[in-house]
């Protein structure tokens, strides 16, 4: 089975991805919204939203939050975590794509968590999203992203790696191998995921994913373009060092003009 998120991949995304740090994410970019937001900041849009975790989060927290992703099985998953959550107020999600949604009423945030910008291969995906975070943020809103920064992929690119997890009786084995495909400005992901039941296969998921990194300059210019001013650029999910060629995952933050 071959695909970019389909139903097998979604349905063991949540245990492949189970030691992520999703609250350290979260506890970033909230910091980030204090430091660079203006006025009161609660409404969130979270664009790629996944299977909703860092959305429950920020809703556990007190946010009004909007999740939109263009896959079914993710949103699907995200409306029964949102459920489960039994939150005050839950977050609602959309199935959508993040190149051409619009909502009603504005947002005070928009974030991209977990290198949703990366999927966005092309420059005309890139100005259409950020295009659309424009018109649905208020003048002054907050667009905010983690990302694969270009000087630390150049410098260390992709290789092989294989992990294995467990969920109740099923092992899963995740196995990724990457090509470096600079005149792209990409890397080309090849994911499987198998689930085992002792030693017999159950079934295989085969995603491939290509994956865009982005520099500095190219960033200021198309949020520029879009309606925004880049206000920083730090790491990720440590927001007080720099961005560095010596770490893959930056996070950037951008204001409404």
């Amino acid at each position: 089975m071959t695909g970019v998120f389909n139903d097998s991949y979604a349905a063991a995304y949540d245990t492949v991805y189970a030691e992520k740090d999703y609250a350290a994410e979260c506890e970033a970019m909230g910091k980030l919204i204090a430091k660079f937001g203006r006025g009161e900041i609660r409404k969130l849009l979270d664009l790629g939203c996944g299977t909703g975790k860092h959305a429950v989060i920020f809703a556990r927290s007190g946010f009004d939050v909007t999740g939109v992703d263009r896959s079914e099985p993710m949103v699907a998953r995200a409306r029964e975590r949102a459920r489960q959550q039994k939150l005050e107020a839950n977050p609602g999600f959309q199935c959508g794509d993040i190149r051409n949604f619009s909502a009603e009423q504005p947002f005070d945030a928009a974030l991209m968590n977990f290198n949703v910008i990366g999927y966005l291969s092309s420059n005309d995906d890139v100005l259409n999203a950020f295009g659309s975070a424009r018109r649905n943020l208020r003048r002054d809103g907050l667009l905010i992203a983690d990302f694969w920064y270009g000087p630390a992929v150049v410098a260390d690119p992709p290789g092989e790696n294989t992990r294995e997890f467990e969920s109740e009786d099923v092992r899963l084995v995740r196995s990724s191998s990457g090509r470096h495909l600079p005149d792209s400005q990409c890397c080309e992901m090849s994911i499987k995921v198998t689930r085992l039941k002792g030693d017999r296969v159950i079934d295989e998921a085969v995603e491939t994913h290509r994956v865009r990194y982005f520099f500095p300059l190219e960033l200021e210019l198309m949020l520029r373009i879009s309606g925004f001013r880049l206000t920083a650029l730090t790491g990720f999910p440590d927001i007080d060092a720099p961005a560095s060629a010596r770490k893959w995952a930056a996070a950037m933050v951008a204001t409404a003009v």
